[in-house]
This record gives structure tokens, C-alpha cells and sequence, in this order.
């Protein structure tokens, strides 16, 4: 019997953005926490179970987590990368010698019947990413009640 997909609707009170900075790859956690000497506010085993069952096959190490309702998110990104910025040449390194991937994540959870926030990086951030070859990930989500949606 074929069960029906139903989709998930995300509601919000108001328009809010995650922004976070993450490592990800083949290497121990506590290793970039002593190269860095930041401490990382979660970090991920390889082998460490995961939510449906299976088990990690990166580590991650994550840090400075800003969750706003502005809407300058530039603004918000460049408060989670602020503290890296004298660290450039070490994640840097750490990309090369650990073939980790680094990724600048930016979450706007917009509510569908406000403003949504600006999503432009300032050349400050932009420069960052560029220098220690960090992504920049977008993951937008629209929260819409569900009599809008037709279901």
C-alpha cells in the first residue's frame, strides 16, 4: 500500500534568520578546537548516530549561531564571521590539511506576509569566504498558513 506524502508546513510568528559557520570532513573535532582555540558551540563525531538511524561519516565543528528578526542579514553574517577573520590562514590550512569543507550558512525563515530580509553579503563576508574558500549556503524557507496553501 502506497502511503501518501502530506506536506509539512512551517509556521512562524514573525520573519527570523539562522546564520552559522561550519567544518565539516575527515578529522577529530577537538583537533580544530585546539588549532583554532575557539570553542565550537556543537560538534559531530564520525560514528556518532544521527536522527534517522544511520551514523555520521563526517565530523563537524560549528560556530557563532546568530538568530535575528532584522531583516539586514548581511549584517547578521558578518557577526558569525567576525571572530574567524584574525583566523583565516588557519582555516585555511585546515581546509587543505584535513580536505574539510567550510560553509557560512544562512537560514531566513520569511513569513510570508512580511518583508523579506536582504540576502546580499557584505564585501567584508564576500572576502572571507573568498580568502579561506568557505561556501555560502542559502536555505530559504516561506512559512504560509495553511489556508493559503490549497490543501
Amino acid at each position: 500500500m502506497e502511503e501518501q506524502l502530506k506536506r509539512v508546513l512551517y509556521h512562524t510568528e514573525h520573519t527570523e534568520c539562522l546564520t552559522y559557520f561550519e567544518i565539516s570532513g575527515k578529522f577529530d573535532p577537538d583537533q580544530i578546537t585546539a588549532y583554532l582555540r575557539i570553542a565550537p558551540e556543537r560538534v559531530r563525531r564520525i560514528g556518532d548516530p544521527r536522527p534517522n538511524g544511520s551514523t555520521a561519516e563526517t565530523a563537524g565543528w560549528r560556530f557563532g549561531s546568530v538568530t535575528d528578526r532584522g531583516t539586514d542579514i548581511a549584517k547578521q553574517m558578518m557577526e558569525t564571521v567576525r571572530p574567524l577573520l584574525a583566523k583565516e590562514a588557519l582555516l585555511r590550512q585546515i581546509k587543505l590539511q584535513y580536505d574539510a569543507k567550510l560553509v557560512l550558512c544562512v537560514v531566513p525563515l520569511v513569513r510570508y506576509d512580511e518583508p523579506a530580509p536582504a540576502l546580499a553579503p557584505s564585501l567584508s563576508v564576500m572576502r572571507f569566504c573568498l580568502e579561506t574558500g568557505t561556501e555560502l549556503v542559502i536555505d530559504l524557507y516561506v512559512s504560509c498558513p495553511d489556508h493559503l496553501t490549497g490543501d
